[in-house]
């Protein structure tokens, strides 16, 4: 979720049309941007007496610390940003990009909240599947970070584009990061199977529905190994059908993010 999100198109494509980045749909490519000094960095805040504290969970996974050292390798950044933990105010406990501030908000009760979901689910290992859904909550936030940091030119939804960064960093990285961003598909079918109020839907929200995206997670996943096409395909979230296209919408997110960060490569 983009906090003050400045979303540079609004026109409805395909999500393996946002892949097509620094060089189509006639835009020029971006140039290399100063080597600078911006680094992400991680910071704690005490949690509110009335609140959730999740910091010895997210210490213990370094998970906030993670994703940080990997944006710090292969990132060049002209500007910091800062990844917060804390407890949250307001409606929302979603994790997001504060853009004014330059800083990734992720509220304890959020943690707290996809905990909860996964032992009432009776998973085998709900605190490995809640990393890997903060991971991926990381991850997205993180692609809106950079799209603001580095200005970085793409055409379609930025949450699209998000949820793809996500499956960027975390299919490369083994079991562990496919299994984690298998469990982010499993938490959006969760929460799509709880919305059954029809009321709950908004169109003009800029966000695919929970179970677009569970599906496009399956998809990636299966598409970088259809060798696994027992566990994802399962009929209803990924089809046969649309296992057919998923290796091509794998093979472009990633084409179109190389070519995003190569001039901000270290």
């Amino acid at each position: 979720m983009l906090l003050n999100a400045r979303i540079r198109f609004h026109s409805a494509v395909a999500v393996t049309a946002c892949a097509v980045l620094a060089t189509g749909c006639g835009g020029k490519a971006q140039s290399a941007a100063p080597a600078g000094s911006g680094r992400v960095t991680v910071s704690y805040a005490e949690p509110r007496d009335d609140g959730a504290d999740e910091r010895p969970f997210l210490r213990k996974h370094r998970l906030p610390e993670r994703v940080a050292d990997d944006l710090n390798r292969t990132v060049r950044l002209p500007e910091p940003i800062r990844i917060v933990s804390r407890t949250c105010d307001g409606d929302s406990d979603y994790p997001e990009y504060d853009d004014e501030q330059g800083r990734i908000v992720l509220c304890y009760d959020y943690v707290d909240e996809v905990r909860a979901m996964f032992k009432a689910a009776r998973d085998e290992d709900p605190d490995g599947r809640t990393a890997g859904v903060i991971t991926e909550s990381l991850y997205h936030e993180a692609a809106h970070a950079l799209a603001d940091k580095l200005q970085l030119p793409f055409t379609g939804h930025e949450e699209d584009v998000a949820d793809q960064f996500a499956a960027y960093r975390m299919i490369p990285r083994g079991a562990q990061g496919r299994d984690g961003l298998l469990a982010a598909a499993d938490n959006y079918a969760q929460s799509a199977a709880g919305d059954e109020d029809e009321e709950d839907f908004d169109p003009s929200d800029e966000h695919a529905p929970d179970a677009v995206r569970a599906a496009n997670y399956r998809c990636y996943l299966y598409g970088s190994r259809p060798k696994e096409a027992d566990r994802l395909i399962d009929g209803t979230l990924l089809t046969d059908e649309r296992a057919r296209g998923c290796g091509e919408e794998y093979r472009a997110l990633r084409r179109g993010w190389d070519k995003l960060l190569a001039p901000h490569a270290r």
